[in-house]
């Protein structure tokens, strides 16, 4: 099994590899990428490319689907399910999607590396996301994990770093924690088998873990240096923003809308959940409250940045207000 682990590390590290390879191709390809969705609209509604994750973080959007708020900001939304982030961050780059919800960690990554990245909109914040264990597992402490392996969604994104940020602070030597990349799905059947020893989860994972297997923190990783630490948002590429600078605000103008939603109507949440997960309706109306940023707010990247800079993720600090996009208004 640990050769499976293995060869899942093997195959991220190449993925990140040639992300970093393929970055001068890349940016040739988008200097000459059409701006479809203005371009083609005709006056009527603009069909756009969105790239997603299915996590119940994402019920802001899907209720701005299904509530009809983008039509009403003139946008058609075709949405594609994506694993991981650093999967969804390098199709966004392609070209393949117009907008993307990603991780912080994978958008400051790739944007590190010189490719194309324009931060749009906040979409939630930290919430009840940490490690989670089984309760036999024998892990009651931080320094427990030494000699144990984490599953994380993505390797080198903000999971694996809030988990080494916040074990580093605890005094953990981590040479001595493992991590291996399990689409979230996958991450309670692996708990349950003994294949790993804790999970960086998120809902509806975290609902489903307590009721089948009863799992428990092990360890926060929103607290301390990563208290209310920016989590994840969406995404374009300047290029998109420039030449459809319309668009941009429209997707904005209807995630303001449909984030306040969610923020304020619980029900609507958990409502909408089962239509883009396997997650039942009575899993959803018991899931815990989701963090929805119904302002954005990236005021807290340097923080982010820092602790990036800080565990190697790369070297040279990037310019944050260059990343994130402005209106103009």
């Amino acid at each position: 099994m640990m050769q499976i682990f293995a060869n899942r590390q093997s195959k991220s590290r190449a993925l990140l590899g040639a992300t970093a390879v393929a970055a001068v191709t890349l940016l040739s390809a988008c200097s000459g990428q059409a701006a479809t969705p203005e371009a083609n609209s005709d006056g009527g509604l603009t069909t756009i490319n969105v790239g997603v994750i299915p996590f119940a973080e994402l019920a802001a959007y899907y209720i701005g689907v299904e509530q009809g708020i983008f039509e009403d900001e003139g946008l058609i939304v075709e949405t594609t399910q994506v694993s991981g982030g650093a999967a969804i961050v390098t199709s966004l780059i392609a070209g393949d999607f117009d907008f993307a919800y990603s991780n912080y960690v994978s958008l400051l990554q790739a944007a590190s590396k010189g490719l194309p990245i324009s931060v749009v909109r906040e979409n939630d914040r930290p919430g009840v996301q940490a490690l989670y264990v089984l309760p036999e597992s024998g892990i009651s402490s931080p320094k427990d994990f030494e000699g144990k392996t984490i599953a994380v969604n993505s390797l080198s994104n903000i999971m694996e770093l809030t988990s080494r940020a916040a074990l580093d602070s605890a005094g953990v030597d981590m040479s001595k924690v493992s991590f291996v990349e399990l689409p979230p799905p996958e991450m309670n059947a692996a708990l349950e088998q003994g294949q790993i020893d804790a999970a960086w989860l998120v809902e509806p994972f975290v609902t489903l873990a307590k009721e089948s297997l009863d799992v428990v923190i092990a360890a926060e990783v929103f607290e301390g240096r990563t208290d209310d630490l920016p989590v994840a948002g969406w995404a374009t590429t300047p290029q998109f923003a420039a030449e459809n600078a319309e668009t941009v605000k429209a997707f904005v103008r209807a995630m303001d809308k449909a984030s306040q939603i969610a923020h304020e109507d619980p029900a609507a949440v958990s409502a909408i959940i089962p239509s883009y997960t396997a997650i039942s309706p009575e899993i959803a109306a018991k899931m815990s409250p989701i963090a929805f940023a119904p302002v954005s707010d990236l005021g807290k990247l340097d923080i982010l940045q820092d602790l990036m800079i800080e565990f190697d993720y790369y070297k040279d600090p990037i310019d944050l207000d260059d990343l994130v996009w402005s209106s103009g208004d």
